[in-house]
């Protein structure tokens, strides 16, 4: 596993960018369900702007502190279209009625 992370390729950074969301999201579930809440249509839209913001930190370490450019730039990818996603779905009526 390491030694994928070292190799910099922008397919690295597009599988990151998906699993990662993915696992925290997950985690997140599994916590309010353990509580005993429910997760309900405005605390899922929260959480989903927090894992952007997730992805966004995670991007960063890899462009600007490990130099990993393309990893970067496919965890950009993901974020990026995500977080047009998000707008689109919880701001206009063009998916949902």
């Amino acid at each position: 596993m390491n030694s994928i992370l070292k190799q910099d390729r922008f397919v690295t950074g597009v599988i990151i960018g998906l699993i990662l969301p993915a696992v925290v999201y997950f985690l997140f579930v599994l916590s309010m369900e353990a509580s005993g809440n429910v997760v309900t249509s405005t605390i899922s839209e929260k959480m989903q702007l927090f894992i952007i913001a997730v992805n966004a930190v995670v991007m960063r370490q890899f462009m600007v502190k490990r130099e990993q450019d393309n990893i970067g730039r496919g965890i950009l990818l993901v974020t990026m279209l995500g977080a047009v996603f998000h707008f689109v779905y919880y701001y206009t009526n063009w998916i949902r009625p």
